[in-house]
């Protein structure tokens, strides 16, 4: 590849993501023309060079597979671990009690058989497969689950919320657990799901434990690198079946969608994701892949800072609701790979449990920059700067960017902050102004709508997973209740009611929901998407496991 191509398309990609600011200091992104530059570039003159060097490529043993991902692992710790890209590397090499199966029910796994319920319902007993075993090749016991839903709690860590309706968790004996409850958890099982993590392992170093963890998965750690890569070896000694067929699984950190693209064109990557609007329609003209998309669960959300700074005033917060069209943001950047939604449950969901989202939708304002300059007036806050933080992903850059121009639009001071991933989880949840006023965030969670409100709104969560700092107590209690309650009708109510207000007070506002997505080679075979994104890659579940191969 010595013609100039490489050097064309990495030009192509850097102008791509250059923006330029006009005369009211408005950034604007250089996006299209470079965009179709690069697609000419890698679909005329280039394609035979890039052709050769996927011959050269192709020299690796095709039993490893590798993913290009905008979502960079940060930690393998799974007691701590917050982001997607994080959880999806931490499920390749933790077991959990239980799995999903190809949608959201749950099937055993390190559990020998389906919990057995005693007290009404308020205890479950779960039998441990007498042959799941850690990588270091020590047994699984019911220490290390006790452990597992214990040290959440104990360390007040991100995934406290997953396990903190049990009342207690409890070793029968080595092979037997008791899960109480105080009240029912109608999101029972899906907190069965948790990874199970050795007790001793871990607390002989638990930071040495994040970048080298034991697990009782089909594959165990290679080689990782924070946030740009993590390599997975299979486990050939895997204690259950089905064995993957890929011996090596790696994950690679892509800063852009373009580089994806050109990566999955000349085989350095097998497959990329997610794929971003701006690429889906050029995926199978580009590359010899194709595209491979599920709805989700996963929603994108302005939140708002209620601790400190102008955004704790709702006169603020409603001035900003003036100051973008979401509805021409989302057909912008996100369609067709996902759609508007008008609350904080993804569309799937909120139809599921009949939710009001016509209602929810007239709560949306339209764009109107005189209303907001008056509402910043009244507010005494028509100066000033709000700092808008985002991640590096560049969706979340773009609406940052789109809602920076809107209050620009209304006369006031915008800047867009964007952290790499590690620091955008520290400084979300900070709550502090020098630190964001509005922050683009990210809810991936399950068809239970306790994943989504109660890890991102409720106060016990706050500086944790909730960088709200809202504190209303009649929400709260709603947030509270709905996870004790059995009746679905009752718990439908009480969310209707918890999110109604959320809207009312602007404590967040709802932008869209994204599919789960994938662009795959043609010679990756077998290769499904599931509907929970920290599931995916999945390369070895079911009836079938991933392969990579000659094309059929």
């Amino acid at each position: 590849m010595d013609d100039g191509t490489t050097d064309r398309v990495n030009e192509a990609v850097q102008r791509d993501n250059e923006t330029t600011t006009d005369e009211n200091g408005t950034a604007q992104r250089e996006g299209e023309t470079t965009r179709r530059a690069l697609l000419a570039t890698l679909g005329g003159s280039g394609v035979a060079a890039t052709a050769g060097c996927s011959t050269m490529l192709e020299t690796d043993s095709r039993s490893r597979f590798r993913l290009g991902t905008l979502r960079p692992p940060i930690t393998l710790d799974p007691i701590a671990a917050k982001s997607i890209g994080s959880e999806q590397i931490i499920g390749r090499v933790f077991d959990g009690l239980y799995e999903y199966g190809e949608g959201t029910d749950t099937v055993p796994k390190i559990a020998a058989g389906e919990p057995q319920f005693e007290n009404d319902g308020r205890a479950a007993v779960v039998e441990l497969d007498d042959d799941a075993r850690f990588q270091n090749d020590r047994a699984v016991i019911a220490d290390d689950v006790v452990y597992s839903y214990s040290a959440p709690l104990e360390e007040d860590a991100p995934t406290a919320w997953w396990v903190s309706p049990f009342d207690s968790v409890e070793a029968v004996d080595d092979r037997t657990v008791r899960f109480s409850l105080e009240d029912p958890y109608p999101a029972f099982d899906h907190a069965l799901t948790r990874p199970i993590v050795p007790r001793q392992e871990r607390e002989d170093d638990r930071e040495a434990f994040a970048t080298e963890p034991v697990g009782a998965g089909p594959f165990e750690l290679a080689s990782f690198s924070a946030e740009k890569k993590a390599t997975l070896r299979r486990w050939d000694d895997y204690w259950d079946e089905p064995m993957p067929e890929i011996d090596r699984f790696t994950a690679a950190f892509v800063e852009f969608p373009m580089t994806q693209l050109t990566s999955l064109r000349t085989n350095r990557n097998d497959a990329i994701e997610p794929v971003s609007p701006m690429i889906v329609d050029h995926v199978s003209d580009v590359a010899n892949a194709s595209v491979k998309r599920r709805r989700g669960f996963t929603s994108f959300y302005f939140g708002f800072n209620l601790n400190q700074g102008p955004t704790t005033d709702p006169r603020v917060r409603e001035a900003i609701s003036y100051c973008l069209d979401l509805e021409k943001a989302v057909a912008e950047f996100v369609e067709p790979m996902g759609q508007r939604q008008y609350g904080p449950l993804p569309p799937q969901v909120a139809n599921e449990w009949d939710m009001p989202t016509d209602e929810w939708a007239d709560l949306a304002n339209e764009t109107n920059p005189e209303r907001a300059r008056q509402l910043f007036r009244e507010a005494d806050e028509a100066s000033g700067q709000l700092r808008i933080l985002t991640s590096t992903d560049p969706k979340h850059k773009e609406f940052g960017e789109a809602l920076a121009g809107g209050l620009r639009d209304a006369s006031h001071g915008a800047l867009v902050v964007s952290k790499p991933e590690s620091t955008f989880l520290e400084r979300y949840v900070s709550g502090s102004e020098r630190d964001y006023s509005v922050f683009v965030g990210e809810i991936s969670g399950t068809p239970d709508p306790d994943s989504h409100l109660y890890p991102t709104f409720h106060e016990n969560m706050a500086g944790v997973t909730n960088g709200t700092f809202y504190r209303e107590d009649a929400v709260m209690e709603r947030l509270t209740a709905a996870r004790r309650t059995e009746n679905r009708e009752r718990r439908r109510r009480l969310y209707e009611e918890a999110i109604t207000r959320l809207l009312e007070d602007r404590v967040c506002l709802p932008i869209c929901s994204f599919e789960n997505s994938f662009a795959v080679a043609a010679d990756v075979q077998n290769f499904r998407v599931h509907p929970i994104a920290q599931v995916n890659p999945r390369l070895a579940a079911g009836d079938e496991v991933v392969t990579v191969g000659s094309e059929s």
